[in-house]
């Protein structure tokens, strides 16, 4: 892992979001790209053409200060001993639409992590009722971490790994892994076992391969009895000490049935926690 995307609007949300892309990339002394999207609207299509440009021309003047002055920020603040600094920043300014300039960006910098902030009163909830985050999820084809407003930075010492098929649901668990070797962090696979299945044998079978395959010493299985999927994570992520909760995005995922729009009338589910989405 060197890459990191920082998509920003400059909110409080995402100056929050940044203590994690800031101290991420100090571990790995990779290289941070702060990003902005912009647009101006044509609220009055008989709008002179002049007023539009300059409406145009102030917007990207105003974007690059606000960035160019948060780059100088993090440098100033993230300097070793010996005066130089502890990670690469690059700031790009672009006009589109933010989901279509952060895929493009991912593929021509070969982003390996994107790290955004999300708003509301839970980043689960955020990602459920729709926002720029979420599209970039759904879209993305390189692990995503999306940060909750009220979430403070803190080492990631344990990451749980929700998973629905051990079999076909740890497609991009290398991705995981590296994550993981930046802190040394402890990989719980949490599998949610509902009330009419028996696969304990499968799942721990399964898992002894893996545990093998990786050669990863801070990994364990934890399997856990529970009708409703989403109340299982619910609880396991309550009762424990959690930095990360990570998921497999791809079709008919676990990531899909919990967040079902149907199954989220029926309950709210407020997660304090990080989420970090891979992807088949």
């Amino acid at each position: 892992m060197k890459n990191i995307l920082f998509p920003t609007d400059f909110s409080p949300n995402a100056d929050n979001a940044l203590n994690y892309a800031v101290e991420i990339s100090r571990k790995i002394k990779g290289n941070l790209i702060l990003f902005h999207a912009y647009s101006v609207q044509l609220i009055d299509p008989n709008m002179p053409a002049e007023i539009y440009l300059s409406a145009y021309q102030e917007e990207e003047k105003s974007a690059k200060e606000n960035l160019e002055a948060l780059s100088k920020k993090l440098i100033e603040s993230n300097k070793g001993p010996d005066g130089c600094s502890l990670f690469n920043i690059d700031t790009i300014v672009s006009q589109g639409l933010v989901v279509d300039e952060v895929l493009a960006l991912s593929d021509e910098f070969k982003i390996d992590l994107i790290i955004m902030g999300t708003h509301g009163a839970s980043g689960i909830t955020e990602l459920i009722l729709g926002s720029n985050t979420a599209s970039v999820i759904e879209k993305a084809t390189v692990p995503v971490l999306a940060i909750p407003h009220n979430i403070h930075y803190r080492d990631i010492e344990n990451i749980v790994y929700a998973y629905d098929d051990i079999k076909s649901g740890l497609p991009k668990f290398n991705r995981l892994l590296d994550f993981a070797k930046v802190y040394e962090s402890n990989i719980i696979l949490l599998h949610i076992i509902e009330s009419d299945k028996d696969t304990y044998d499968t799942n721990r079978q399964e898992f002894e391969k893996i545990k093998e395959s990786t050669n990863y010493g801070n990994i364990r299985l934890e399997l856990v009895k529970e009708e409703n999927i989403l109340e299982g994570i619910n609880d396991y992520v309550n009762s424990n000490e959690v930095d990360i909760l990570a998921m497999t995005i791809k079709k008919r995922s676990l990531f899909d049935k919990i967040f079902s729009r149907s199954l989220t009338k029926k309950m709210a589910y407020h997660t304090k926690i990080p989420l970090l989405a891979l992807h088949k």
